[in-house]
């Protein structure tokens, strides 16, 4: 589970600090990011590692330092659910991050976020 804890560390550091490098090695192939909006739009919103890629680098997510607070992590085999709270000087993250642990490295899978603006 240590390793899930250091994925997530560095999914969250890259985000932070805009690394698309970093997230292309910590994401895995198959990576979605589902959450319930998109800014001011309604709606159930699926990205892609492109797409989440795409939207870091293009500084639509990303760029603020989050401080990461683990509630749960439980393991069954190769998958790993972890919940977290990231908060930035904006935004509260409340999501579930799955890791899968293949071929000897712990990669992010998914990410579904309830994201809620500060006040």
């Amino acid at each position: 589970m240590e390793e899930a804890m250091i994925a997530i560390e560095e999914f969250v550091r890259a985000g932070d600090n805009r690394d698309i490098r970093a997230l292309g090695n910590i994401l895995h192939a198959n990576f979605q990011n589902i959450q319930d909006g998109f800014f001011d739009k309604d709606g159930v919103f699926v990205f892609s590692k492109t797409d989440y890629i795409e939207l870091i680098r293009t500084k639509k997510f990303g760029g603020s330092p989050r401080i990461i607070d683990y509630h749960s992590i439980k393991q069954t085999g190769n998958i790993i659910t972890v919940q977290v709270k990231l908060e930035s000087q904006f935004l509260i993250f409340h999501s579930l991050i799955v890791c899968v642990y293949i071929d000897g490295q712990c990669q992010i899978i998914n990410n579904i976020p309830t994201i809620e603006v500060k006040q």
